[in-house]
This record gives C-alpha cells, structure tokens and sequence, in this order.
C-alpha cells in the first residue's frame, strides 16, 4: 500500500500538525506501508519558491511542488486567510502513484481543490478547525467545496466531529482519530526542577499566554517560567506578552523567560524537567503540548475547552480551569507547586493514559484500518 501525506505546510515550518505529520509517516513506514510527503516549497522566511524539488528530511521522501499565490484570498475573516495556490499540472502525474491520498490541514484548500477529478481514496485530516470553523459556517462556497473532496473526514476529538456535522458533513464520513504522542521518544528522565512552569505554544492571542502571564501576579512562591513557541499573528499582541513579561521580571520575584521557536524533540529536555504544563488555550481542538507533557509523566494544567477535556480528567490527570479566568488558573497553579505527591501521582497517570489511548501504535492502527476499508469499497 502507498499512502501519500498532503500538506500546504511543512518543512522549514515545523509545528505541531507538521510533527504528527512526520511521525505517523515514520511510524506507517515502519509498518511496510511506503508512505512520502508532498507539500509546498517556502523558503525559510515562509515565501514561496517557484521549482519544484525532492528531498529526503529525516528519512522521509518529501517532494516539495512550486508554490505562489493563484488565488491570494480566497476568504477572508478577522485574521484568517484561505489561501488557493497555483498546482502544477505535473502533481497529477505523481499523485496518480498512490493508493491513498491523505489530506492535512484545511487553511489552504489548493491540494484538494486542484486533485478533485483524481479517481483515487481520499482522507482529509482537520488540524485546526477552532480556529477556522468560523469561515466555513460563514462562507457556502468554501463550505461546499469542503463537503465534497474526500471520502473520510478525520477529526482529532469528539469537539471537532461535532463542528464537522454542524458544517454539513455525513456522520457516516468522519472517524475520530486523535493525535499521537512516540512514547518511546516523550518518557519521563532525570530530576524536575522545582517551581518550574512551562508553556509551549503560538505566542498568538486564543493560545492565552496573557492570561497565564497575568495569574502569576496572583502566584505567592517564585516560579520561573519558562516560554517555548513562535511569535505568529498580530504584532500588538507580541508587544503585549513582552510588557508583562517584563513587568513581572522587574516588579515580582518571578523569572520568565521566552526561549523562542523549539522543534518538537527539543521540547523534551523541557517536559521532562518542568514540575508543571500549563496550557491556558481560549480555544483548541486537541492539544498535542498535552500529550508530550504527561508522557513525560508532567502534569498539566489547561482550560476547559474544545478538545481538552477528552484528555484531561480534572484531578487525576491534570487539572482543568475556566478559561480565560486567571484567578483560577493561579489557584490551580499554587495548588500542584505546594504539593509534590500530587504532582507525580497526576504525571503517572497521565503516562498511562498516553500510552493506552494516544501513542504512535494505537493511532496508526486506526488509521491502517480505516485505509484497508478504502480500498475494499
């Protein structure tokens, strides 16, 4: 069988749908299913790059086509733009080579849009649908298009296969299969430090580093913090988050640090010595972050929203906060630094959880079966 994995985005940008792109990859591989990755060709400012070339990225095939704007904005909401880029028509040759076409990340519709008349089995795999379920409720067009390029529709969570029905897609077309963590690679080592926080995310506004930055002030022991992600989105919100970073650096026995953009196994040498993940998300489909954290047995304090709670029980694997509620979330901050036994007993279990519902082999089983009935119908 050969499957091959369709994304707008992937190397240089490398985040969190582009790492589970690349394990599952790895891991379909593994199993003997010849899996390779095309996607478009950006530079490293994130600019498109008009020839086509193959490469080998981590052992992986990654056939990189042309890319520049066709149809600059095709949709346009608050700050959110759906992007339609010129395909070559030699993807269809390539395209054409494989069994299964698998689709990720619905910000850029190009690939499926330009593949429609490619008799071949579809799955089209939602990445971020909080943030983007707003333009398609809005928009027919976008909405129809949507309903008709693939024949599976795959959402990570149960919060994500009810917007899909809100938007028209048959039940009988999505399987929930959630994201997956290498539990082999994310595992508990070496000491945690005390007091320390992590956040690993966008520096954008609905990831809510904000409200994390503003319940410290409420926090009664020093912590140091410490901020792992990218600075995407609006630039007044970047200056918002350094202001308090540096009022808290200046006015309070806090340390917060931002230690820029991490690929995904850099992160671990920072799970594994946080004594807490905190995730203060406004809104979120899933929450990989969450996954790294407790397979490194860290316990993890996240809002209640989207996806979250199918991962998080409150108190026994981690502890849920109303979003956007910095009292709270100071609370629950003070509440797992004062107390270590609870820290490890929620870090425990939240390993077991990963490794019983969210690892690489439970994930790529689901999807094996799922591609097996494909090609049998």
């Amino acid at each position: 069988m050969k499957i091959l994995m369709i994304t707008p985005f992937y190397y240089p940008i490398i985040g969190g749908s582009e790492s589970q792109i690349e394990n599952l990859s790895l891991k379909l591989n593994k199993m003997g299913l010849s899996t390779d990755i095309v996607t478009f060709n950006f530079n490293e400012s994130i600019k498109p790059v008009p020839f086509s070339k193959v490469e080998k990225i981590n052992g992986l095939k990654v056939i990189k086509i042309s890319a520049f704007n066709f149809l600059p904005t095709l949709l346009h909401h608050n700050k959110i733009n759906f992007m339609v880029n010129f395909v070559p028509k030699g993807l269809t040759k390539i395209l054409k080579e494989y069994d299964i076409l698998h689709f990720h990340n619905e910000t850029d519709l190009s690939f499926p849009f330009f593949s429609y008349k490619i008799y071949k089995p579809k799955v089209f795999h939602f990445r971020c649908l909080n943030v983007t379920y707003p333009i398609f409720k809005r928009n027919f067009v976008c909405r129809r298009l949507l309903g008709k390029i693939a024949n599976v529709y795959i959402a990570q969570s149960r919060y994500v296969s009810s917007l899909l029905l809100d938007l028209g897609i048959p039940e009988g077309k999505i399987e929930v299969i959630p994201n997956a963590i290498d539990v082999s690679i994310f595992k508990p080592e070496g000491e945690k430090v005390d007091n320390r926080l992590l956040y690993v995310g966008r520096i954008e506004e609905y990831k809510g580093l904000h409200v994390l930055l503003k319940s410290l002030r409420l926090v009664r022991v020093p912590v140091q913090l410490l901020i792992i992600g990218p600075m995407v989105g609006e630039a007044y919100y970047h200056k918002k988050i350094m202001t308090l970073v540096a009022e808290l650096n200046n006015k309070t026995s806090h340390k917060v640090v931002y230690l820029g953009p991490k690929k995904s196994r850099e992160l671990l040498k920072y799970y594994q010595s946080a004594s807490v993940v905190v995730m203060p998300s406004l809104s979120e489909s899933f929450g990989n972050v969450i996954l790294e954290s407790l397979a490194c047995e860290t316990p993890v304090i996240a809002s209640s929203v989207g996806g979250i709670p199918e991962i998080i029980n409150s108190y026994e694997n981690g502890i849920l906060v109303p979003p956007n509620n910095e009292v709270k979330l100071a609370e629950a901050i003070q509440y797992l630094l004062n107390d270590e036994y609870i820290r490890r007993r929620l870090g425990r279990c939240g390993r077991k959880l990963v490794i019983e519902k969210f690892s690489l082999e439970v994930t790529t089983q689901k999807l094996l079966s799922m591609y097996n009935r494909l090609l049998e119908n």
